[in-house]
C-alpha cells in the first residue's frame, strides 16, 4: 500500500473479535503484530504498523479501511 496510507478500523462495522465470523484474522495475519486485542476490539498500534494492507484484505466485514494520509 505504501507510506502515504494509514489503516483504520471502523468501529461501526467491526462488532468485536468474538463476533467476527473469522475470529480476528486481522490480528492473526498482521506481520508486525500491529493490531492487538483491546477488550475484544481490534486496535491498531500505529507505531508498529507498516501499512502493508494485509488486515484490509483479511477482514471479512470490510471494517478495516486504507485511507490516504493528508
Amino acid at each position: 500500500m505504501g507510506e502515504n496510507v494509514a489503516v483504520t478500523i471502523d468501529e461501526n462495522i467491526c462488532n468485536g473479535i468474538s463476533a467476527c465470523p473469522e475470529g480476528g484474522l486481522c490480528i492473526e495475519n498482521c506481520p508486525t503484530k500491529a493490531i492487538e486485542n483491546n477488550d475484544d476490539r481490534p486496535k491498531v498500534k500505529y507505531f508498529s504498523c507498516v501499512d502493508c494492507g494485509i488486515c484490509v484484505d483479511k477482514c471479512p466485514n470490510n471494517a478495516i479501511i486504507a485511507a490516504r494520509r493528508s
